[in-house]
């Protein structure tokens, strides 16, 4: 049975959640390895200032590579279709590029060698 369009859409969003809950988890490991030396009750102030700046660096990263990564698949996909399409509408090269063949020589006919050439001049 094929799944119908509500399914689908249901899945889709699955995978964006897990996505979202995966970001999370490493942007926390990170931020935390990098800005927490010793874990205690509360967070000093410079390390919360460190977790703040860390989280919004990593967002940034993740938006940067993510608009790049769309942006070229977005251009490959453009290639693709403008390759495609362009292989459709052309006829096959066997019909659109003639390439005239040399004049087939009789056996009345000399061919021309470097001592026929000398003998000419």
């Amino acid at each position: 049975m094929a799944p119908n369009q509500h399914d689908l859409e249901r899945i889709r969003q699955q995978i964006v959640l897990a996505n979202i809950q995966e970001l999370i988890q490493k942007m926390t490991h990170r931020c935390f390895d990098v800005c927490i030396a010793m874990p205690g009750l509360e967070l000093r102030s410079t390390e919360h200032d460190c977790l703040a700046n860390c989280m919004d660096r990593f967002m940034d990263s993740v938006q940067v590579v993510s608009c790049q990564y769309f942006r070229r698949r977005r251009r490959h996909q453009q290639i693709r279709l403008t390759r495609s399409s362009a292989s459709i509408a052309s006829p096959p090269a066997s019909a659109s590029t003639f390439i005239p063949k040399p004049p087939a020589t009789t056996a009345s006919e000399p061919v021309p060698s470097a001592s026929n050439e000398e003998k000419v001049k």
